[in-house]
């Protein structure tokens, strides 16, 4: 379980806090996304779940670890994994084995036990074979994943992805995004940082953030209601919730809380066949 406890945190005196009286609880397994504008404070908070950063006022909990505890952070570290936005940022070595094998390394395990945990965590995000490549001959989506098999070699209990299809194209998002899904089937527990709600209509749970605190956390369909109800400066509303608005405003008998095109898809095609059987063919009437 990860819990904040009244957490706020300010960088410093002459700033206003980042977070302010923050409370929450990650259940272990959950899949949580975390939603808002630029500057609401997103990156902070997960800064705060490995003790990147430690609580201005509050208290942060990872399985009851205190992040105040500096005896307590090696441990802290091994359960949650960080995945940072730019994967240069976090690639050290001269080859992907190198730099999968680096946290390993430092922990003083023998290379002889490192190199098949490098080999089953290059395989479970899909780059068997890329052992022997150099870094920068990699492309981003391939970046991300060494990054993420880097992470995954710990063997965490979560996994922390701050905006991970971040300037990819769409090859790289649906591989990212493909991963993630596949890892919270396994049982971690993904935290991941977006301001894309699409590519999260099948988490758990989505909390969206403004000014430092949660304004809103809930189901996915609960969480596209709040947004389609109310204005959200830097935070769009879900694409497909929108054609569905539209559609709905022309006379189809829609839902307007859906966030993935294939729920869209779905409730079309349903429509669609309602409306055949209803009159004997397809009628739609336009306002």
């Amino acid at each position: 379980m990860i819990t904040f406890k009244d957490v706020s945190y300010q960088y410093d005196e002459k700033t206003p806090p980042v977070l302010e009286s923050m409370d929450l609880r990650i259940p272990e397994g959950q899949y949580v996304a975390l939603i808002g504008p630029n500057g609401c404070g997103k990156t902070t908070l997960i800064k705060h779940l490995n003790a990147l950063l430690i609580p201005s006022r509050g208290e942060v909990l990872i399985n009851g670890m205190n992040t105040r505890e500096t005896s307590c952070h090696r441990d802290i570290r091994c359960q949650v994994g960080m995945v940072f936005q730019n994967p240069d940022h976090q690639i050290v070595g001269m080859s992907v084995e190198e730099d999968v094998a680096f946290g390993l390394e430092n922990l003083a395990v023998p290379s002889r036990e490192i190199y098949p945990l490098v080999r089953e965590a290059l395989s479970r995000v899909g780059m068997e074979g890329f052992e022997k490549r150099a870094p920068f001959t990699l492309s981003g989506g391939e970046k991300r994943l060494a990054s993420i098999a880097g992470v995954l070699i710990m063997n965490p209990r979560y996994l922390v992805l701050d905006e991970p299809t971040a300037y990819l194209d769409p090859t790289g998002r649906r591989r990212i995004l493909r991963m993630i899904r596949q890892l919270h089937q396994e049982g971690m527990g993904i935290i991941h940082v977006t301001h894309d709600i699409g590519e999260v209509a099948d988490a758990d749970r989505i909390i969206v953030m403004e000014r430092g605190a949660i304004i809103m956390d809930g189901t996915p369909p609960e969480v596209c209601a709040f947004l389609m109800s109310r204005d959200n400066p830097g935070l769009e509303a879900p694409i497909m919730a929108a054609l569905m608005a539209k559609l709905k405003e022309s006379g189809w008998d829609l839902p307007t809380n859906i966030i993935s095109v294939e729920d869209a898809h779905k409730e079309i095609h349903s429509c669609l066949t309602q409306l055949t059987r209803d009159n004997g063919f397809l009628r739609i009437h336009h306002k």
